[in-house]
């Protein structure tokens, strides 16, 4: 009974991801290292899964593996320059049998009906084609980097198309030129510049040793910015995050950083709160800080007319100042324009969210939804697992935010002997665990 009823929990748990990424983008990069291991079925599988919740999927894979014995195998050396292989005309028939190698394994293994299966008797409609135009790196510190490319363009209204029609589209690091040259391009690369042009709702990186514990599970575009700048930051990961942020800043949603080394991690990310790898979000607008007492005059002077007006209830500055600690707030043009305080009660595991404000004019622009996702972070930041605010205009709001309405006894009891009954306040509470990776 106790495992029927751990199942029933869990699929309910997993409706809130179907349903927010059903008809959504998704552009995943697969190293070849794991094309040709065994985890590659249990991937075709859940990749298969994804496809038939209605999620758009463009697949990528890389071939840096697969190159490189196909090189050994002919007794050619590769030649590199910052970090980037040199193609030269030696060596390029073989790094085109490498990466035709590479796709067609994929290709076969996602054209599978897959018997035995959970997902038996699925079909995925596949398609590749010459998507993807290229153009030459050009000379780098002097040195000719020859077959070695760059995205110049993606037909990205002919993938959106294909993607409308339910086919999953399957694209190699690998792009011609309009005088027909063929370039070799990095993977990551070819990823991230796909998901920008087709504005994609994730970018997920699916990369062998990428699981670092060191990384946390979610990061900001501005803490992507410090491991850069960071020494001790391996080069392969800085470049993989500075790809993140500039996909981040063009306008894709959410990218991913995971590895297969647990059988369906990538469901794991996607379906579960507490994800699996690393999600990166530019969920910090650049603008939040925390406060000082330098600003509560600015604090004052955004709160005043929903004070005014009942939607806040009124902090004298006094209070502010002894509050001033625990807020946040975002300034513009110095301006404070919005704000927010996370005021953890001392005898329990519990957080007030308290003088949450926009002003009117950055109303509806995310901001306030920011500042309550920050609130979670610095909660879950102290072990504390339960949120709660007291509003009169807003409950709507919340609940759309994951709070349910309480009654007076939920409150700590320092904050019932304090709760104004004619003010007639609603009490909303959330209960936190975790981050949510996989939206």
């Amino acid at each position: 009974m106790s495992s029927n009823q751990d199942f029933v929990q869990w699929f309910r748990g997993t409706a809130p991801y179907i349903k927010a990424h059903r008809k959504k983008t998704f552009v995943i990069l697969m190293s070849d290292e794991i094309i040709q291991s065994d985890r590659l079925t249990g991937l075709i599988h859940d990749i298969a899964l994804l496809n038939h919740l209605g999620i758009k999927l463009v697949i990528l894979h890389g071939s840096r593996n697969s190159i490189d014995r196909h090189l050994a195998k002919h007794n050619i050396r590769s030649k590199f320059n910052r970090n980037i292989r040199i193609s030269d005309v030696e060596s390029l028939p073989y790094i085109i049998q490498a990466i035709n190698e590479v796709r067609s394994h994929l290709e076969s293994q996602l054209s599978m009906g897959l018997p035995n299966t959970p997902m038996s008797g699925s079909e995925i409609s596949l398609v590749s084609g010459n998507f993807i135009t290229g153009m030459p790196l050009g000379v780098i510190d002097g040195i000719d980097m020859q077959h070695s490319g760059k995205v110049r363009d993606i037909k990205h209204e002919a993938i959106n198309d294909l993607l409308e029609k339910n086919h999953v589209i399957l694209l190699s690091n690998i792009g011609y030129s309009k005088t027909g040259e063929i370039f070799n391009l990095p993977a990551e690369e070819l990823a991230a510049e796909t998901a920008r042009a087709l504005v994609a709702d994730k970018l997920i990186f699916i990369l062998p040793g990428q699981g670092d514990s060191k990384l946390a599970d979610t990061l900001s575009t501005s803490e992507c910015d410090d491991l850069i700048q960071d020494a001790q930051t391996p080069d392969h990961l800085k470049s993989l995050l500075e790809l993140a942020v500039n996909a981040i800043q063009s306008g894709v949603k959410r990218v991913h950083i995971i590895d297969q080394q647990v059988d369906g991690g990538l469901l794991l990310e996607l379906f579960t709160r507490d994800g699996y790898g690393t999600m990166i979000t530019n969920l910090f607008y650049e603008g939040i800080r925390p406060a000082d007492i330098d600003d509560i005059g600015g604090i004052i002077r955004l709160i005043e007319p929903l004070e005014s007006s009942g939607v806040l209830v009124e902090h004298s500055k006094e209070q502010l100042e002894l509050e001033i600690g625990h807020f946040q707030v975002i300034e513009k043009d110095g301006m404070i324009i919005a704000c927010v305080a996370c005021i953890p009660d001392p005898d329990h595991d519990i957080a007030e969210v308290a003088c949450l404000a926009v002003h009117a004019s950055y109303q509806r622009s995310g901001l306030g939804k920011q500042l309550l996702q920050l609130s979670e972070h610095q909660a879950l930041e102290q072990n504390i697992q339960q949120l709660y605010i007291l509003t009169t205009r807003t409950s709507h709001w919340f609940i759309e935010n994951g709070f349910v309405e309480a009654s007076v006894s939920s409150l700590p009891k320092s904050k019932q002997a304090s709760y104004n009954i004619d003010r007639k306040s609603k009490i909303m509470i959330k209960t936190i665990q975790g981050s949510s990776n996989g939206l």
